[in-house]
């Protein structure tokens, strides 16, 4: 009986759009609008330029995102460790047991 997977979800793996913009795109947006807005509010400088400030900031960050987030984000963020394999020569307990424990110098 040969069973083949069928793709159940198509979106599985991608950001949910909103328009043109992502979902994470509009999120980030949100978050810098309010920040923009309290900062330039604490300033006292009136509402209507907080609410401008936090607006200019949030289309500035909808439009440094763009369409492919991640080349914008990639540079703020720090990226991710890249792994590498590495081997090691599997060596039973009874051969460490003969070879012995190997002190490593202490460094300072």
């Amino acid at each position: 009986m040969n069973k083949t997977i069928k793709p159940i979800n198509q979106s599985l793996g991608k950001s949910a759009s909103i328009g043109i913009f992502t979902g994470f795109q509009y999120a980030v947006a949100l978050l810098s609008f309010g920040t923009g807005f309290f900062i330039i509010y604490i300033f006292g400088v009136g509402l209507v330029w907080s609410i401008l400030g936090g607006v200019w900031l949030a289309a500035t960050i909808l439009a440094l995102s763009g369409k492919k987030p991640y080349l914008f984000w990639s540079r703020i963020f720090p990226r991710a460790p890249i792994w590498t394999r590495g081997y090691v020569r599997y060596s039973t307990p009874i051969e460490k047991r003969r070879i012995g424990a190997k002190k490593l110098e202490k460094p300072w």
